[in-house]
């Protein structure tokens, strides 16, 4: 089956469900899924959970991505540079452990660690072309460096080259190249291994999970994040450092996440609880972000309301949703995935002045982000199919994704 970007999550789901020769009664049957869900999915009145779209893909033998209709490769230059970089990125970890005589010199380290720090800052901003732009060379170097440096200066090195390797997954991951996201976790194992860091080790666990959340195996994701909380916590002892505390909470975040998707009421409190008795160590109550994570008391709040909308409690994820509201010091990231977040919960209560409202903000905030997101782009389909007459603002920012789906 070939994909178009205008077509729905739904009508994917409903096209493969055909060929694989089940009836809507059929397959919610196999799948475990509401027969009213799937019916509502299929005609484009419902968005789909995570969960939901982790559980239709397991069934029909497929990837969430194949649903989502991922990548977004568009028709505008911006579409096509923001993908160009993803060829370079995917030689370069294919070629990881070839001999360091095959590659160029790298730059003073000192140098590179400063577009680290540039690339850091595209990605907090999710500002995916600019940082797509300086990730080949860095990595390239980086993997140079730790093939030839020895002692202190190759464990640095390591460090810089897992960080890249980290911002490398996140991009190919929200573009779409779920392979590609695959191989790249592996390799940000190696190297946070070369780097003798427990928490360039913590999070390379941290990531690793995710693939266990992506296969819906989210109890091994949340076994795994639990050896790797106690694994970091006796590596930083009893008085962790507040970039310590970030990597621990997050650990706890992404079991939140996990627990929600496998809908366990009981597992998703405890984690938040949990959570939240970490944030209480981060100081000044500010949120902070070390090793590219973001942990305090206002994640934990947009990791609950994410957890409800899964758990669907979306009147609570609504409510929650509308009271919340997130300081300027927050990646811009973080603020743009909860904005989408508070636009599904918002559709599913029928409130979709606001669901728009969040969309617009998202897209404000995060704007490369916005656009290359399953969520955001499937809200606004969603949107356009009950604003067709009076719908100006909705038929404009369907236009900015970059497909005219008004007239679907």
């Amino acid at each position: 089956m070939t994909s178009s970007s205008d077509e729905t999550v739904g009508s994917r789901i409903a096209a493969y469900r055909k060929l694989a020769g089940y009836t809507q009664r059929e397959f919610a049957d196999h799948a475990h899924l509401s027969l009213g869900a799937i019916r509502k999915v299929e005609q484009g009145e419902r968005l789909p959970t995570y969960g939901f779209l982790n559980t239709a893909a397991r069934t029909l033998s497929l990837t969430v991505e194949e649903l989502t209709g991922q990548p977004y490769r568009g028709s505008e230059r911006a579409d096509a540079r923001v993908h160009a970089p993803i060829a370079a990125i995917r030689g370069i970890a294919r070629a990881y452990d070839l001999p360091p005589e095959w590659r160029p010199a790298p730059r003073p380290l000192e140098t590179i660690a400063r577009d680290v720090d540039q690339a850091t800052v595209y990605r907090a901003a999710a500002r995916y072309t600019a940082l797509g732009e300086l990730l080949p060379t860095l990595l390239e170097e980086l993997t140079a460096c730790v093939h030839q440096l020895d002692g202190k200066s190759k464990g640095h090195a390591a460090r810089l080259l897992a960080s890249c390797y980290y911002m490398a997954y996140t991009l190919a991951s929200r573009l779409g190249y779920l392979d590609l996201a695959s191989i790249l976790e592996e390799r940000l194992h190696w190297a946070a291994s070369l780097a003798e860091d427990p928490l360039s080790i913590g999070l390379a666990q941290w990531t690793r999970a995710n693939g266990f959340q992506i296969a819906k195996d989210y109890s091994t994701g949340i076994r795994l994040l639990e050896q790797s909380y106690g694994q970091l916590w006796e590596s930083v002892g009893a008085n962790p450092s507040t970039a310590a505390v970030t990597l621990l909470g997050s650990i706890r975040l992404r079991q939140v996440t996990q627990a929600s998707r496998a809908r366990d009421e009981n597992a998703t409190t405890y984690y938040l609880e949990e959570a939240r008795r970490m944030a209480e160590r981060v100081p000044n109550g500010v949120d902070h972000v070390h090793y590219h994570l973001t942990f305090g008391v206002v994640n934990t709040a947009v990791h609950d309301i994410a957890a409800q909308i899964e758990l669907r409690h979306v009147d609570v994820a609504a409510a929650r949703a509308r009271a919340l509201h997130l300081p300027a010091s927050m990646p811009r990231t973080r603020r743009g995935h909860h904005l989408i977040d508070a636009a599904r919960a918002f559709i599913a209560i029928d409130d979709r002045d606001a669901a728009l409202l969040s969309l617009q903000q998202a897209r404000a905030v995060a704007p490369q982000q916005t656009r290359y997101h399953p969520m955001a782009r499937e809200a606004v389909r969603v949107l356009v199919g009950h604003h067709r007459r009076a719908g100006e603002e909705v038929r404009a920012l369907s236009a900015w994704f970059g497909s005219d789906l008004t007239e679907k």
